[in-house]
């Protein structure tokens, strides 16, 4: 222990801490410093004892400050003298532990009031106990208040209080890890700035941006709708909320219980990172594990699903589920063709990405698409431990708009059968007609029977996602010795117009037509028999009548 003006760090091999620090001693009187070096050699604790409060707003926008912990993976953290002794004398565990005398690396003996940590265990127990029950206490309460709002149905109030809740919880849990509370009343600010010292916090909110979270700005239109005196219809994610808060308050308890134990045993390192067990599903499957490598190396990847396999005749598909930042459909194509070209014919992959935002904001659409796919069981690739679930939505409704979608896909089938009907024998424009009733009929079927709108993937995928919906359509594929899996790889030319003379054989031409009527009589059962096609012709009498009046 140093307890001169004249200290040195070459024991922590830190030259950056010792200059900084010289520095700092210059220009602001520094009563005391300690420092926790991490048993990791990860995140260290430098906690320096201000005489004036002024001091630590200045120091906070140095530059060297802001960056230590990205730059050299050490927390500065900043307490002036009223105020440390405040938290020591109320049994705060932060101070108890961070402060401790095998810390001290630097002393001013021309200032008084130095903060010396001499009680022993029995002593600070009692002190820390009340502390403890004083957070469970006023959380109880305000907690209860939250469900008093719940049992009375007033939805606005509930999301305020549950604010009220957890900016409580944050701020406990701010104190437990920095020593002391922030100053912003932004808690997509506070939650962010918390990820550094606890990062398992990322598994509870959803980003919607880079630093702002989903469930955190729906208390932010609470009161906008509280101001404008007007109704809120997001209720399905009170029990997200209830979750969400809970896992925090989760944290806090293992923090103290943390805190507890590393001060009984006195110890003289910090070792408190909880390690958290490998939950990824191994397959054992090469082809599997290079197309993971494929697609990390190619994308901004957080998660990989596996959630299907299935094999027809000599081919393998592999089904995932990719979490990832803005990959188009265009990138999809090119990693599945990528990676069909480096496995071989007999393999094939039907990729799904999204980014977890774009999946969190549909889920009054797709929840049970993606709750039955994004399970444990199924990962098989987390870039790190701390990726949140979406924000599930408790009850939910399912919501499927089914009229536009199968009108639309019957009368592109009907507009192909009118036109080869024709006896003409002009066969102009039917191989675009033909990929435009698929591509319709795709996605209208994966949407009744999986409860999700594919993104326009290639027609290959499209087909793939339906065998997986059913099975049984395989026989489809192998019509006429095979005819729909020969025809499939053409259909994506046909997307594009081609400003030129079709030339159709009469036995293609029958082939589409008996595809067609075969698919769209296999739709209208499935519209049938999942209850839909009595509300499709409600919709449709009402929209007619509404037309007349």
């Amino acid at each position: 222990m140093k307890t001169s003006n004249q200290f040195s760090f070459s024991k922590h091999e830190n030259e950056f801490l010792e200059d900084a620090i010289k520095q700092l001693n210059q220009d602001y009187i520094i009563i005391q410093i300690f420092y926790n070096k991490s048993v990791h050699s990860q995140d260290s604790h430098l906690i320096i004892h201000l005489e004036h409060k002024n001091d630590i707003d200045k120091l906070k926008q140095k530059y060297w400050i802001k960056n230590a912990y990205s730059e050299h993976k050490v927390h500065i953290h900043f307490f002036y003298n009223t105020q440390l002794h405040q938290k020591f004398d109320s049994g705060h565990p932060f101070v108890e532990f961070y402060c401790k005398p095998s810390a001290l690396i630097y002393q001013n003996e021309q200032c008084g009031n130095h903060l010396l940590i001499d009680r022993n265990w029995k002593k600070f127990n009692k002190k820390f106990e009340n502390y403890k029950e004083r957070f469970y206490h006023d959380h109880n309460i305000l907690l209860s208040q939250t469900r008093e709002f719940i049992k009375d149905e007033s939805f606005v109030s509930v999301f305020l209080s549950y604010e009220k809740v957890i900016r409580y919880d944050l701020e406990y849990l701010e104190n437990l890890y920095k020593g002391s509370s922030s100053d912003t009343k932004n808690l997509h600010e506070r939650i962010y700035h918390l990820i550094p010292y606890a990062p398992e916090i990322q598994k509870y909110f959803i980003k919607q941006n880079g630093k702002e979270y989903y469930l955190i700005s729906l208390f932010d239109k609470a009161k906008m709708s509280a101001r404008e005196d007007e109704l809120m219809y997001d209720n399905e994610f009170f029990e997200a909320i209830g979750i969400a808060e809970e896992s925090i308050f989760r944290m806090i308890e293992i923090r103290l219980e943390e805190l507890k134990i590393h001060i009984k045993k006195s110890t003289s390192n910090i070792a408190i990172h909880t390690e958290i067990a490998d939950d990824l599903v191994h397959q054992n499957d090469k082809i599997l594990d290079k197309a993971v490598e494929v697609i990390v190396k190619s994308e901004n990847t957080e998660e990989i699903y596996l959630f299907h396999k299935s094999t027809y005749g000599n081919s393998k598909i592999y089904y995932l589920l990719v979490i990832a930042h803005n990959v188009s459909n265009e990138k999809l194509k090119d990693i599945q063709y990528y990676l069909r070209n480096k496995s071989g014919k007999q393999y094939d992959f039907v990729l799904i990405s999204h980014d977890r935002y774009w999946i969190q904001q549909h889920l009054y659409k797709y929840q049970n698409f993606f709750a039955n796919i994004m399970q444990g069981k199924n990962r098989i690739y987390a870039s790190n431990q701390y990726h949140p679930e979406p924000h599930w939505q408790f009850p939910y409704i399912l919501e499927q708009d089914l009229n536009c979608y199968y009108k639309s896909a019957k009368g592109n089938g009907l507009q192909f059968l009118a036109i080869v009907g024709n006896e003409s024998g002009n066969h102009q424009g039917i191989p675009f007609l033909f990929a435009l009733f698929f591509l319709s009929f795709c996605r209208t079927y994966i949407f009744v029977k999986l409860c999700y709108m594919p993104n326009y993937l290639s027609f290959q995928s499209l087909w793939q996602l339906c065998l997986y919906g059913n099975p049984d359509l395989i026989r489809y594929q192998y019509l006429f010795d095979g005819f729909l899996l020969k025809i499939i790889p053409t259909l994506e030319y046909h997307k594009i117009l081609r400003h030129k003379f079709t030339c159709l054989d009469k036995e293609v031409v029958d082939q589409m037509k008996t595809l067609v009527e075969k698919l769209m009589n296999e739709l209208d059962e499935l519209v049938k028999k999942e209850g839909f096609i009595d509300k499709i012709k409600k919709d449709f009498e009402k929209f007619t009548s509404e037309l007349h009046m």
